[in-house]
């Protein structure tokens, strides 16, 4: 059996609030999920299975495991909010028409980069469960 990429893309997506890709058509949402998740899948080396998939399909030839899916979609997370955070906008200082005061950027992008933090934290965290719970411990114990 396979694993669909939509089945990582359905996990991903509630996990964000992009009213951008609204806008977009379904193969242009398609194309931005995809690069998140080949950039996470890369990340994930502890899998064995992510390396053989059919890119014509768009699938993983062997099932993945919820956890394997889960992780994959918290990368995706990760690599959702780099961009974001290097973004020229975030980087400029904006000044209100109404007050005349200048707002920092500088609040928004700690929190973006606190969330991005927290999801690659807890995606580490779940590659290391992973990872202890598929290697072979025998000798250890």
């Amino acid at each position: 059996m396979a694993t669909s990429y939509e089945d990582i893309y359905s996990r991903f997506a509630p996990k964000i609030t992009d009213y951008t890709f609204v806008n977009l058509s379904d193969t242009e949402v398609e194309e931005h999920f995809e690069t998140f998740l080949k950039s996470s899948i890369i990340k994930f080396r502890y899998c064995d299975k992510l390396s053989d998939r059919d890119e014509t399909l768009k699938q993983f030839n062997k099932d993945l495991t919820e956890e394997e899916q889960e992780i994959l979609s918290n990368l995706m997370c990760v690599e959702y909010l780099t961009p974001k955070l290097i973004t020229d906008d975030l980087l400029k200082q904006t000044l209100s028409s109404k007050d005349y005061k200048l707002y920092s950027q500088a609040n928004h992008i700690k929190e973006l980069r606190e969330l991005r933090d927290q999801f690659q934290k807890e995606a580490n965290n779940l590659m290391i469960l992973y990872t202890f719970n598929t290697s072979k411990l025998d000798g250890f114990l």
